[in-house]
């Protein structure tokens, strides 16, 4: 098994554990909710350890999928299907201001698909224009365990309801894109090649961008007790 996979179970079968933790702390300590934003829509619990420290973790899926273009070519793109965090809430002052740390898991790829490029017209990949009809379908990889730090506001293990916001980045490393093509245009000459020197050229034009994921989520807590 891959060290990043097995890294992935570890911190996944942490995070379940800590939401079965409930039933072994009052509900002073423990606080539970919901969360949007770019770690996807979701829950997310808390165990308070002291004023100063809880140890935190959630999930979240995607059920939304975006346009864009690039290089006049119109794409689909699905984002992973779930992610997942579990890490530790610093209270400096030991109240609501925090900063945080933890490990992002991502389960899936960034999934793109063109539409028809046939309705396109002659569209430009690589160094060759093409005019056949067919689609252009990838994924962009990078780390699917991460680390995070970032920092947020908002007591998770406070009694009654209230709100929180995370504000973080995490590091996720430099992203592996490849393409293909199915239908006519996979058999014109030079495509192959071509989507790969497409892939590089993605690759660098988003390096600065795509090596990290915002960790940006707005939380509502829920009273358990």
């Amino acid at each position: 098994m891959k060290p990043g996979r097995s890294t992935g179970l570890l911190l996944l079968r942490l995070l379940l554990l800590l939401f079965l933790t409930p039933l072994a702390v009052s509900a002073q300590e423990f606080g539970g909710g919901v969360r949007a934003g770019s770690l996807g829509f979701g829950g997310e619990a808390a165990v308070g350890l002291t004023r100063f420290l809880a140890v935190r973790g959630g999930f979240g899926f995607f059920p939304v999928e975006l346009n864009l273009t690039y290089s006049g070519v119109d794409y689909t793109v699905k984002p992973p299907s779930t992610m997942g965090t579990i890490g530790a809430d610093f209270y400096p002052a030991g109240k609501s201001f925090r900063l945080m740390a933890g490990f992002l898991l991502r389960k899936g790829d960034i999934e793109l698909t063109s539409a028809d490029l046939g309705q396109a017209g002659p569209v430009e990949i690589g160094d060759s224009e093409y005019d056949q009809a067919g689609v252009i379908s990838g994924s962009l990889q990078t780390e699917a365990t991460a680390p995070f730090v970032g920092i947020g506001f908002g007591r998770h293990t406070a009694p009654g309801f209230g709100v929180s916001l995370d504000l973080g980045v995490a590091f996720v490393g430099e992203p592996n894109v490849t393409l293909r093509a199915s239908g006519p245009i996979s058999q014109a000459p030079g495509i192959t090649e071509n989507l790969q020197r497409e892939a590089h050229t993605i690759e660098e034009d988003a390096r600065g961008v795509l090596k990290y994921w915002p960790v940006l989520s707005l939380g509502v807590k829920i009273p358990l007790g």
